[in-house]
């Protein structure tokens, strides 16, 4: 039997290895696609549903404020929403929270004067006008329910955001249920709902792994 060459030898060991490589890789992003996917699915599976029940506590995530000070139609709808829930005595409060964004007031602030327009009272209204991410927000809704003995809360937010917002909750040690604010145009208008629910499949593969990462450091 005749041996191959040296270089012959290297070149074909090379090559397996090159393949190997491009076989691997190609394995990896057909693992991400299909994880990517199944989370996509998953976004959309808890958009369906209305978890609403009695609790302690309406949570209502803020969202834009337009160049005039007013609400956008994402921050009015989850407002009105919020409301609408409140007056059929879902909860005794509203927690509103919501900072400052591209244009001022604070989201809160512009949700708060929508809540006392509609005749909710001052007194139920606890605002947080320092939030600016989701996260911010459900971390400064978990403090204030420690201090005032909240324990069951109502999320509310766009459909798309209920699978996150509501893991987001729970893992803040909150007993999260959501109340997605369907009427919404972000979750109405079709090519607005699967753009931000792409989105929103990226922010949980974010928010999953780098919560992995803080366990493992913590580890």
């Amino acid at each position: 039997m005749l041996a191959l060459p040296r270089l012959a030898r290297c070149s074909l060991i090379e090559a397996v290895r090159a393949l190997s490589n491009v076989l691997l890789a190609l394995a990896l992003v057909a693992g991400v696609l299909a994880a990517a996917r199944g989370v996509y699915t998953a976004v959309e599976r808890q958009a369906t549903r209305d978890e609403t029940r009695p609790a302690d506590v309406i949570v209502v995530l803020g969202s834009g404020v337009r160049p005039d000070g007013r609400a956008s139609s994402s921050l009015r709808a989850r407002t009105l929403h919020a409301i609408a829930l409140y007056k059929a005595g879902h909860a005794p409060a509203l927690f509103l929270t919501g900072g400052v964004g591209r244009f001022g007031p604070s989201e809160a602030s512009v949700m708060r004067d929508l809540a006392l327009a509609a005749g909710v009272p001052e007194s139920a209204l606890v605002l947080d006008e320092t939030a600016t991410s989701t996260q911010q927000s459900v971390d400064n809704a978990a403090r204030v329910a420690r201090v005032r003995g909240w324990r069951t809360v109502l999320v509310v937010s766009e459909p798309f955001h209920m699978l996150r917002a509501r893991r987001m909750a729970r893992d803040a040690g909150l007993d999260a249920y959501a109340s997605p604010a369907v009427d919404s145009p972000l979750h109405r208008i079709e090519r607005l709902r699967r753009w931000y629910t792409l989105r929103e499949t990226g922010a949980l593969f974010w928010y999953f792994t780098a919560g992995q990462l803080g366990r493992i450091q913590r580890d």
